[in-house]
């Protein structure tokens, strides 16, 4: 299977996994039941996640996933981004995310991001200056009152990557970065009734692999030799590993390879308390007079 070929069924899982992903919220009490069912679904259809499936809630913009012993529920006051990626081989065409809104009130904000993607996606073809993407994305999402958050962006993917260039800005910037035939990127406009700026959070979950290090603890090597098979560099959850080992020798060697740079870690970006946050994506490949979408 070629590259791009590879790309494009990623696309096509990550879009049937976000479909699918609608029913198994409306069947699932807890976020961990729904995370996993959705994590599942991805490899039934023969891809992987290229990243634990994101449910961040109300504030929360991104980079929530629930942890193994979470009991967080599904409750009508909350707001929520579903954020999906798929990878097939390591080839990251699957990255999508939409705007579930429970609480019936907040149909505005969600199509504000919906139509910041859609306005986006129009403008997409070689030679477009990205920046000229985020002012139609700050434009839209302005327009219905409401800010884009400033310093989260689209990227670029790739094999074992989920973010690479070109960044593809929710406003206008000074740098001028062009758009090439054949690039992999994922647009991502974000609205919220905040500040339109997103802080690090203390809840942490998602992990990446950064560098190899040497350490005498033999479950810090156990875990970065899972790590390097299975996800490489893509991002992981604590989740997915921490099942297979005693979970204070775990958290130790977790927090030594974190300390010693090894490990990365994602932490849940928030804007303001009290605030709403909604999200639209899809994945294309850049093409001479126009895009494809390959996570319709």
């Amino acid at each position: 299977m070629e590259e791009e070929e590879k790309y494009i069924k990623a696309g096509k899982i990550a879009s049937k996994a976000r479909e699918k992903s609608r029913e198994i919220i409306s069947k699932s009490t807890t976020y961990l039941e729904a995370a996993e069912k959705i994590e599942a679904y991805i490899e039934k259809e023969g891809g992987k996640p290229a990243f634990p499936v994101n449910l961040s809630v109300n504030n929360e913009a991104a980079h929530y996933t629930p942890n193994q012993e979470s009991k967080r529920e599904f409750k009508n006051d909350q707001v929520i981004k579903i954020d999906i990626g798929v990878h097939v081989d390591g080839y990251v065409g699957g990255d999508t995310a939409y705007t579930l809104d429970l609480t019936g009130e907040n149909e505005d904000i969600v199509k504000a991001s919906e139509e910041a993607l859609q306005n986006a996606l129009s403008m997409v073809k070689v030679g477009v200056e990205t920046r000229e993407i985020g002012k139609e994305i700050r434009e839209t999402i302005e327009s219905k009152g409401y800010k884009p958050v400033r310093n989260l962006t689209g990227h670029g993917l790739g094999r074992w990557k989920t973010h690479m260039p070109p960044t593809i800005p929710n406003i206008e910037i000074d740098k001028k970065e062009k758009l090439d035939e054949g690039q992999i990127i994922a647009i991502e406009p974000f609205a919220s009734t905040g500040k339109g700026m997103v802080k690090r959070g203390t809840y942490e979950e998602i992990y990446a692999y950064e560098r190899k290090i040497g350490t005498r603890n033999r479950v810090a090597r156990k875990i970065l030799e899972h790590i390097e098979k299975e996800y490489k560099t893509l991002p992981f959850a604590k989740r997915w590993i921490s099942k297979d080992f005693n979970q204070l020798k775990f958290n130790f060697a977790l927090n030594q390879l974190i300390q010693q740079d090894s490990l990365i870690s994602y932490p849940v970006l928030k804007d303001v308390a009290g605030s709403i946050v909604s999200q639209a994506e899809q994945t294309v490949i850049v093409e001479k007079d126009g895009c494809k979408v390959i996570t319709e």
